[in-house]
């Protein structure tokens, strides 16, 4: 007899094709299935917290996207961006108007068809939103109560002087016309406006002038102006002569300064060449894959947003606009700041700065291709400084982020140990949850969501699996207080209807049965002890699971909204149940492939758990295993340490552990250990 212990489970799930593969390291810390339960960086597995019940969707006939909106880690949303609509949920509630009590809401122009393909951006209570259909638009939070949302004004955010006027003072034997433009200069953020009306001036020849001679230009006062700057056209160039705090300049015979000119207004958007993507680098902000020219790139003037103003020559502050190059026409679809500007287009990877590292318009900006995969249109998340993204076609997730050796950008196909949980189907959404877990979670076709357990310094990439009583359709993440929050919407089928519900993961932290959330599509009830549960319209005829006061009650069915307990409870989950599923690989050694085996005991290290989760047996039968102590009089007990499980079973050609919690009650699982016997070839 033999044992074996698996201490760490950090390679995930692993597809079928490596199941006889004991020679790769990952196997040894790899698993066959991991159902609604995740890898965690330490090595243990836990299995995942339920999904509450926040809302259902306004129109549940009509898909919709979850957007998060971010302004600090304090006042964060989640937009719910319906069929030409929008709606606004904060820490796990939806936004009511305190009059009328019913949902904030605005009106949008996107199509229900369309929102899966909107990229966006955001720089503090400004969410820009772009999509090649439809103009540029920003969304800006007024006020918890108030949100607006308009197509953006490409327009210096200062007005130019108006009231132009100039007067010669000297005299006139030798004349020439003398013209002139003046911008203004924004306070605090030193915006420069377009420049104003040509405004000229008939005066003496200037090698004529005077020593009192000279030329005063008036103009009217502009709102929010720290200062103005005045131009003198020399062959049709403004150049720079001076600038004044007052509405009043004086030409003293100033030689303009050619290298610095008039601003020359810019839309690179007019006649509807909309932008697909936007995001902000260097103090820029970048829209790329324009309608009528699908790998164009064009940045804001440094430290604007919407000014693309350029000048003759350029200036190093001025709007950049370029193309890549390549063979093919391959689309941007995303742009991502990092030490480089990270171009992901529909055939291929590229990076992007200045050939001496400084990002400016009057500098040889350098696109060098990194690799060749492509992106699809699902937003990438960023890691620490890694990049994860889906290729092009939809099944393959993959990381990208810079290597010292190369000096460029290179990564990995993280999907590739797990390929049979991407067969056949495509990631339609994706968001990244930093704190606690490092978890990527990916939206499958198929209404399941694979997630990711990621970090890159730790060699940590684990998979694992998330199904529900429904179909999952969409996914985002916000910080809200010292966790980051899943939001998922779900399609689900209740008392044959399709309801779409808007869901947030519980807090995994528990240290007491009666405080986990382990249902989905869930409500709590926190009060004085009640025997009949009201508010469960939403899952009207649906048979539910509920954990009252710690203890778990079966199968009990919504009727008129209601479910009856059998005796009274002051803290009550109530919601769908789901199965946390795990099974590791067979446990084989050097020669054993193709012997029959049994496991005559498991012992299984848990962590905050109860002991009663169930061992699935070679023959197919579901044990429950028995309760300590401890747990039987005590229903909030969570144990830590080793628990003996019970199995049954018989000679197989695989020696495994399957376990099972199909009640609502947390369980982290350290590590297991089994004690096998292996048949003699002989027997």
């Amino acid at each position: 007899m033999s044992r074996y212990t698996q201490k760490s489970f950090t390679g995930g799930v692993l597809s079928p094709a490596l199941f006889s593969r004991n020679d790769l390291s990952k196997y040894s810390i790899g698993l066959k299935t991991l159902k609604n339960g995740f890898v965690r960086a330490e090595g243990c597995v836990s299995n995942r917290a339920g999904f509450e019940l926040i809302c259902e969707v306004k129109n549940s006939n009509e898909k919709v996207r979850l957007i998060p909106f971010s302004f600090n880690t304090e006042q964060t949303y989640i937009i719910e961006l319906g069929n030409k609509y929008a709606r606004f949920i904060k820490e796990g509630a939806l936004i009511l108007d305190p009059e009328t009590q019913l949902p904030v809401e605005i009106e949008t122009p996107y199509e229900e068809k369309d929102l899966f393909n909107i990229k966006y951006a955001q720089n503090a209570d400004v969410l820009t939103l772009c999509h090649n259909d439809y103009v540029p638009m920003e969304l800006s939070r007024l006020s918890h109560y108030e949100w607006q949302l308009k197509p953006i004004d490409f327009q210096p955010q200062i007005d130019a002087p108006t009231g132009l006027k100039a007067f010669w003072n000297g005299g006139g034997e030798y004349t020439t016309t003398y013209e002139y433009v003046v911008t203004a200069v924004k306070k605090e953020t030193y915006e420069e406006s377009n420049r104003s009306e040509v405004v000229s001036v008939v005066g003496e020849i200037e090698s004529y002038w005077g020593a009192t001679e000279y030329i005063t230009i008036t103009f009217d006062a502009v709102e929010n102006a720290a200062e103005y700057n005045v131009y003198r056209n020399v062959n049709g160039i403004y150049g720079f002569v001076g600038t004044t705090s007052t509405t009043t300049f004086k030409d003293e015979k100033i030689e303009p300064d050619l290298t610095s000119t008039a601003p020359v207004f810019t839309n690179p958007f007019e006649n509807n060449n909309n932008p697909a993507c936007v995001n902000y680098f260097q103090q820029r902000k970048v829209y790329a894959c324009l309608k009528n020219s699908p790998q164009q790139l064009v940045t804001s003037q440094t430290s604007t947003n919407n000014n693309f103003n350029i000048s003759r020559p350029l200036n190093d502050t001025d709007s950049i606009n370029m193309t890549l190059s390549e063979r093919e026409v391959n689309e941007i679809r995303h742009i991502i700041a990092l030490n480089d500007l990270i171009i992901l287009t529909s055939g291929g990877e590229w990076k992007l700065n200045g050939s001496d590292g400084a990002f400016t318009a009057s500098s040889s900006l350098v696109a060098s291709p990194q690799s060749f995969y492509g992106c699809s249109h699902v937003a990438p998340v960023v890691s620490g400084n890694m990049i994860l993204f889906v290729q092009s076609g939809g099944s393959v997730v993959r990381d990208l982020g810079y290597t010292y050796v190369s000096d460029g950008y290179d990564g990995e196909e993280l999907s590739i140990f797990a390929n049979h949980l991407f067969e056949n189907k495509q990631v339609i959404d994706m968001a990244y949850s930093k704190e606690p877990y490092r978890i990527l979670w990916c939206v499958m076709s198929d209404g399941t969501i694979n997630a990711l357990t990621y970090n890159k310094k730790q060699e940590v990439s684990g998979w694992h699996q998330h199904i529900t009583k429904g179909k999952f359709e969409a996914v985002a993440v916000i910080r809200e207080e010292y966790e980051d929050a899943v939001y998922v919407l779900v399609n689900r089928q209740i008392n044959g209807q399709v309801k779409r519900f808007i869901e947030r993961m519980a807090s995994r932290y528990v240290n007491k049965t009666q405080d986990g959330i382990f249902l989905d599509c869930s409500l709590t009830y926190d009060g004085e002890p009640i025997k009949t549960v009201h508010g469960l319209e939403h899952l009207e005829g649906e048979t539910l699971n509920l954990l009252a006061d710690g203890c778990v009650v079966l199968d009990k069915k919504v009727i008129s909204g209601c479910i009856e307990l059998d005796y009274p409870a002051s803290k009550i989950v109530a919601g769908l149940p789901y199965e946390f599923e795990l099974e590791t690989l067979n446990l084989e050694g050097e020669f054993t492939q193709g012997l029959t085996k049994m496991v005559n005991t498991v012992n299984v290290a848990v962590d905050k758990s109860r002991e009663d989760f169930f061992i699935v047996g070679t023959n197919g039968d579901i044990v429950q295993n028995s309760r300590s102590v401890n747990s039987a009089n005590d229903a909030n007990y969570l144990h830590s340490g080793n628990v003996e499980a019970f199995v049954f079973s018989n000679y197989s050609s695989e020696a495994n552990v399957h376990l099972k919690q199909i009640y609502p009650l947390p369980i982290t699982i350290n590590s297991i250990s089994l004690d096998v016997t292996v048949a003699d070839q002989n027997d």
